[in-house]
């Protein structure tokens, strides 16, 4: 999921291209359609018969319980997103994160990319988010799980994180919900490491996922989301992965800096826009 700064953060910068920046962070949610993606629909196009495949829902499964077996996790991620811009041509987008997890009520992210940089601290009782370059940040009471923090997180300050999959404590229910086809569709080499290629479509987006054959752990995932109009494209790819880290607790808890202004969440992500 992602963050969309308000298009006055860095005005200079993005004069004459705030949808440079508005599209970029409204695209970046891997298997997740926010009600924030567009009103316009594209053309319904007949899909294909389905095809469900049990060794390939299995391959989702095993990433799944590796998943949610593991307590605590660091993790880097690069995204990337494919939209028709201004003029209708497909224009790319790149995002790459720091993520760190601990379950089952704590996070945070450095976020840095194609658009204004943020950080994101989540510890079961505040979620804040702090946009470093204008020293503006937004801190409200949240929900005590990661579950409930990824809607709570989008509904009310238009945060999507590109990395959720990976935090729900089930990601294979929330993967395979409304799933009408899953097939294996062979595999791929990915920084060295052979990764299984699992293909699933849903109502509104065709997606894929590549599974390190050797430690389950998910090694990309994509999606083209075919309902919203231009059918945007995205894929998020998961690297150094560290298992067993050490995570103090005031990783997880903002500590303002000297000089930092309060903003709402409404105004600060441009959710209100």
């Amino acid at each position: 999921m992602a963050f969309q700064p308000p298009t006055h953060f860095g005005e200079q910068d993005m004069k004459g291209k705030p949808w440079r920046t508005l599209l970029m962070f409204a695209l970046l949610s891997p298997l997740f359609l926010s009600p924030a993606l567009g009103k316009e629909s594209a053309p319904v196009v007949a899909a294909p018969a389905p095809v469900m495949e049990q060794g390939a829902l299995d391959l989702v499964k095993k990433m799944s319980a590796k998943l949610a077996a593991t307590p605590a996790f660091l993790v880097r991620t690069r995204s990337s997103t494919e939209a028709p811009g201004g003029t209708g041509q497909f224009l790319t987008f790149f995002t790459e994160s720091v993520v760190a997890v601990q379950r089952p009520n704590k996070l945070s992210a450095e976020i840095r990319g194609d658009a204004p940089p943020f950080d994101f601290y989540f510890n079961g009782e505040k979620m804040t988010a702090y946009e470093p370059t204008h020293k503006l940040y937004a801190t409200t009471d949240a929900p005590k799980t990661l579950d409930e923090l990824v809607p709570f997180a989008a509904k009310t300050a238009g945060i999507l994180l590109p990395f959720a999959d990976v935090l729900y404590s089930d990601p294979y229910a929330v993967l395979t919900q409304d799933l009408t086809s899953a097939f294996y569709a062979g595999y791929s080499v990915i920084r060295g490491a052979r990764c299984e290629h699992v293909a699933l479509a849903a109502p509104g987006i065709e997606g894929q996922i590549w599974i390190d054959a050797k430690t389950d752990l998910p090694c990309l995932i994509a999606g083209t989301l075919t309902q919203v109009q231009g059918a945007p494209r995205f894929t998020v790819e998961f690297y150094d992965w560290k298992l067993k880290p050490e995570l103090p607790d005031k990783l997880f808890t903002f500590a303002k800096p000297e000089g930092a202004a309060p903003m709402d969440f409404r105004a600060l992500t441009g959710a209100g826009r």
